[in-house]
């Protein structure tokens, strides 16, 4: 599915999710993710985009809301990043509403702990090469979910 194939219009929401591989030396991972989440939370902001990055197993699987020109845009930019290499449009087209409103933007780097929560809620070897929109928009809501109680429970 080619980026252009489904744009809202301008107005609408649009919904984009995306998986790329990461191009970014391992050592340097955290530090590039966190320069990555400060430079979107800005820049998203300003444009009304929310979304939620999933950073796991040498791959980025993200998902962008906003107004169809803001996604595009954004999208545009991440497409000239050199910390991602074939990326690829997972799902993109109008959304009935923001599945991740309260997120500007925030990663969510996979652990143990989180792997074997995914495990048990079937979503066993999670292969990024092959996962359809569906699965990765459903992927992402658990790990929002996960995050959500992760903060709650911190601040309780």
């Amino acid at each position: 599915m080619s980026a252009n194939s489904a744009i809202s219009g301008s107005r609408t929401l649009h919904r984009l999710v995306y998986a790329s591989r990461q191009a970014i030396e391992p050592v340097r991972l955290n530090a590039q993710v966190d320069e990555i989440i400060r430079a979107s939370i800005r820049n998203n902001r300003a444009v009304a985009i929310t979304g939620l990055l999933l950073v796991h197993d040498g791959w980025f699987l993200q998902a962008l809301e906003g107004p169809a020109e803001a996604v595009m845009s954004t999208y545009r930019r991440i497409l000239d990043d050199p910390r991602h290499k074939e990326p690829r449009v997972l799902q993109a087209g109008p959304a009935t509403m923001r599945e991740f409103a309260n997120w500007n933007m925030c990663a969510r780097r996979m652990s143990d702990a989180d792997d074997a929560i995914l495990k048990t809620l079937s979503q066993r070897e999670i292969d990024f090469a092959v996962l359809g929109g569906d699965q990765a928009l459903k992927l992402l809501k658990v790990v929002r979910g996960i995050q959500s109680r992760t903060e709650l429970a911190r601040t309780a």
